[in-house]
């Protein structure tokens, strides 16, 4: 009996142990696109990753509704509004790391530290070259032009990256003026919005509309890796005018306030900004790296 309870002792301390090398991981990412960041990330570090995945939102409540007693680490999300969302909530703590803010522009992360982007997308849109010519594109105001009329296709109003966009359009034009393009715009939807990005682009290969507003990622991946034939009448243009450049957005992470595995995690986004890391977001994920020298 003695020896059992040595033996059950040193069980738990082992099973103690291995648990400290462990990282939780709470992404609104889909898993196959963060799955060659973490095997890299695993094989460097012998630090196991666990991934739990949801959309932001219910990942943002659980995290909030576990409080203390939560097992994240890590929020790994799309789009800064969602950050944004996050730190508001108070779900994050403030990291202190040289790495980080050395090599993200201060623009991509938070001021405080709270969170860190990671990976760059561009809103552009994608055209159909035999019915638009290039030249009668413009910035994003243009789009509520009358010359589009039953031509755009976009996902709802309810994404997130749509709202991001409308945010930054209102600093740059100002909210009358986009009060008046949103009206534009809408009547010259080619279909009611459905699906998400890469529907919109299907719809213009197949012809249902001739231009749409989506992100680089989803485009470039699919032009890539999809059919080149059937998407090979659809090019990307980003929109630039006077007044507004590309928008750019970011995806991004931050530590949880009650995390059990801080160290780890700071290694971890550390290790999303390294050059390996960096690489893997352009070539495989098709995203812009958030250091200008990859």
């Amino acid at each position: 009996m003695k020896l059992l309870l040595i033996f059950t002792h040193l069980f738990i301390l082992i099973a103690q142990g291995y648990s400290k090398e462990e990282l939780n991981l709470y992404s609104a990412r889909q898993e196959v696109l963060m799955r060659p960041l973490i095997k890299l990330f695993e094989d460097e570090y012998k630090i196991k990753v666990n991934i739990v995945s949801a959309k932001a939102n219910q990942l943002i409540n659980r995290i909030v509704q576990e409080g203390e007693y939560t097992n994240a680490d890590i929020l790994l999300t799309t789009d800064v509004g969602r950050l944004h969302i996050a730190k508001e909530k108070n779900i994050f703590q403030k990291i202190d790391s040289i790495t980080l803010t050395n090599l993200i522009p201060s623009n991509y992360r938070d001021k405080d530290n709270y969170w860190f982007g990671v990976s760059l997308r561009a809103r552009l849109l994608v055209y159909n070259k035999n019915s638009i010519n290039k030249s009668d594109l413009n910035g994003y105001i243009d789009l509520a032009n009358n010359k589009w009329k039953s031509k755009i296709l976009v996902r709802s109003s309810n994404n997130v990256y749509n709202q991001s966009l409308i945010s930054a359009m209102v600093i740059k034009y100002g909210e009358e003026e986009v009060k008046k393009f949103l009206k534009g715009f809408i009547s010259n939807f080619a279909r009611k919005p459905s699906g998400g990005d890469r529907d919109q682009i299907r719809a213009v290969a197949a012809g249902e509309g001739d231009l749409a507003l989506v992100n680089s990622y989803y485009f470039l991946k699919m032009k890539s890796q999809d059919n080149k034939k059937k998407l090979g009448h659809v090019v990307e243009y980003f929109p630039k005018d006077n007044f507004m450049q590309t928008h750019i957005n970011i995806s991004g992470a931050g530590i949880i306030k009650n995390s059990k595995n801080k160290e780890n995690a700071i290694k971890f986004l550390e290790f999303l900004v390294s050059n390996e890391a960096q690489k893997i977001y352009a070539e495989v994920n098709f995203e812009y790296p958030i250091l200008k020298k990859i």
